[in-house]
């Protein structure tokens, strides 16, 4: 028989005992956690530890669409130019991202070019909400002046001064203010083959049914929407960038609209 050697039992080293301890640790700690997160309502400390804890070790829908779209948002606008006698001639009103939309349907990564409008207005609400309510009770209304026998654009140094003078909000609103007229403008232009003389834009956004009413053929929301007053165009038209714009127009089949709007003029 061969002999049984004794195992010499060899004791752990400090660094062994530092770990031991600092894992001793470490679940103590994720077991008060875990106690005060799932504890009753009103158990004291409850409260400040579900704060600190949840967003590292809770999921949500969030994390597979992080800006999930809670409402459907277009621009429309109208425009005015002037007939032979001198009067201002109204469109009828346009949906400008509807016509952007042709051209990426079906596609799912489409440009940002392909939906300006819908960008845009997202960005223009929210800049014209980061006003207070006089002002926004101001920036709904018109931008033009009268001039002589005709009209002009209310200079930005006044629409400053009577929207806030030194506010960084009206700033920026009023810079995209100034570049949605311009858009739009250039689109009229293109669309009316006419010397364009005011923009008016409208924003509306749908806010689809609820989940137990997605089938329903009713909308269960109203449309919301937010328009503003007309600005008169101060836009120097450059033909080559009018051909671009009429282009797209033709791309994606959008006379009809423009023709339609011109019909119902006021």
């Amino acid at each position: 028989m061969c002999p049984v050697r004794n195992k010499k039992l060899t004791r752990p080293t400090t660094s062994q005992k530092v770990t031991g301890v600092i894992a001793t640790l470490i679940a103590l700690a994720v077991m008060l956690v875990t106690g005060f997160v799932l504890s009753p309502v009103g158990t004291p400390l409850r409260s400040e530890v579900r704060t600190m804890a949840l967003p590292y070790f809770t999921q949500t829908w969030k994390v597979f669409a992080p800006g999930i779209m809670k409402a459907d948002r277009t621009l429309e606008f109208r425009v005015g130019w002037l007939d032979e006698s001198g009067d201002v001639v109204k469109s009828d009103w346009i949906n400008a991202t509807q016509i952007e939309q042709r051209n990426s349907e079906g596609n799912p990564f489409p440009s940002r070019i392909q939906k300006l409008t819908w960008n845009v207005s997202g960005t223009y609400m929210t800049r014209y909400h980061a006003l207070d309510d006089e002002q926004r009770t101001r920036a709904r209304d018109t931008f033009i002046t009268r001039d002589g026998d005709g009209y002009a654009a209310i200079r930005d140094a006044q629409l400053i001064a009577e929207l806030g003078e030194g506010d960084g909000d009206v700033i920026r609103y009023l810079r995209l203010d100034y570049m949605v007229m311009r858009h739009v403008t250039l689109l009229a232009t293109a669309g009316f083959d006419e010397e364009i003389e005011r923009v008016q834009w409208r924003v509306v956004t749908h806010r689809p049914n609820d989940f137990t009413h997605r089938f329903d053929e009713e909308d269960q929301y109203g449309a919301n929407i937010t328009t503003f007053g007309w600005r008169q165009s101060t836009l120097q038209v450059d033909p080559a960038m009018v051909e671009e714009y009429r282009a797209l127009l033709e791309r994606v089949g959008a006379e009809s609209e423009f023709e339609e709007a011109a019909r119902e003029a006021e």
